[in-house]
């Protein structure tokens, strides 16, 4: 009986089929799963140079105001902590003050937000300074000031230290010129509405 000789088939030809097989399957794998590939969309990117400000991501969004303009009638110590060492006093020329003290070289701050007015020494040797607003006008003596004349400063600015200079004097009323008391500050506020001096006391009283 004859029987037909089954074909050989080379190995190496099995091999290589499957090889190919192997080497397409990876490249329709690789299509499929790149970004983008089943997305048409398309992708915008936007730059923004080193040190630009980046875009308002709501350019409708309001811009922070100006913060507003101070508030004339609010007045302060010129010190956070002081000692009372004179109350009103002067009312016999219309003047009406105050002698606060906070220890030597102890900064002074601005009682009021307002403009310098005046800085000068008076016929008593009292380094004066003047401070005012449309409501009060500010006086301050016996300080090294700092501030100039014309300048704008606000409630709270340090405008200099306190110091003795001028007509100081220590508890028994000898003068301090040359020795190391009597340092204090010398307040005095004026009230442009009543035309008038008013006590300090009860304004710089938290």
């Amino acid at each position: 009986m004859y029987t037909k000789p089954r074909p050989v088939v080379d190995p190496l030809v099995i091999v290589g089929i499957l090889l190919m097989a192997f080497m397409l399957s990876r490249i329709f794998r690789d299509r499929a799963e790149a970004p983008g590939a089943n997305d048409t969309r398309e992708t915008i990117t936007l730059e923004i140079p080193l040190g630009a400000a980046a875009p308002l991501s709501n350019p409708a969004t309001p811009l922070l105001q100006a913060q507003d303009p101070p508030d004339p009638a609010q007045i302060i110590a010129p010190y956070d902590a002081y000692v009372l060492t004179q109350g009103p006093h002067g009312q016999s020329y219309g003047h009406m003050a105050l002698d606060i003290a906070a220890g030597k070289g102890t900064a002074i701050k601005s009682p009021i937000s307002g403009e310098v007015t005046a800085r000068y020494i008076d016929e008593l040797g009292n380094p004066t300074l003047v401070i005012e607003n449309e409501i009060y006008r500010v006086t301050l003596l016996h300080g090294d000031y700092t501030v100039r004349l014309g300048e704008t400063v606000a409630i709270g600015q340090p405008i200099g230290t306190e110091s003795n200079k001028g007509n100081t004097v220590d508890r028994f009323g000898i003068p301090c010129q040359g020795r190391p008391c009597g340092y204090h500050t010398h307040l005095n506020v004026f009230d442009k509405r009543l035309g008038q001096s008013v006590n300090p006391l009860p304004l710089i009283t938290p």
